[in-house]
């Protein structure tokens, strides 16, 4: 099986991000009109060696999606990731479908303290931390 060709998007989400640099093999990464919830499927340029998705390709999603929650949560202000460990907990195959989420666990002036998941049919993949640093604060 081969899976190519990017899928359309799902009702009513919207692409994160354009088809340009690093992105272009990244995505799409669609985002819920909430904001709460992205989703992401595997093709065959994101797997690795092992029939698996990789685990490189796995850690940017969650970056994104992290990423993406503290800069909605911010509002005009910006952060970059200064920290993400990422725990592998299970595998996603070609063709998957995975859903993305985040939660901010602690903000304080200058960062800003998250969680995330990476999920196939509600069965965890991936579980992240994270720490984004607010551009500007000290």
């Amino acid at each position: 099986m081969t899976v190519t060709e990017a899928k359309p998007a799902p009702a009513g989400y919207t692409v994160v991000f354009g088809e340009t640099g690093f992105n272009k093999y990244v995505g799409p990464v669609w985002r819920a009109p909430d904001g709460g919830e992205y989703l992401f499927d595997v093709r065959d340029i994101h797997m690795n060696g092992g029939g698996a998705l990789h685990g490189g390709m796995a850690m940017a999603l969650a970056d994104i999606v992290m990423g993406r929650t503290v800069r909605d949560a911010l509002g005009d202000a910006r952060a970059l990731t200064i920290s993400l460990n990422c725990d592998f907990v299970g595998p996603a195959k070609l063709g998957d479908r995975i859903r993305g989420t985040a939660k901010i666990t602690r903000k304080t002036r200058s960062i800003v303290f998250i969680a995330g998941e990476l999920t196939v049919e509600g069965r965890p993949i991936l579980t992240a931390t994270g720490l984004w640093k607010i551009i500007g604060a000290e």
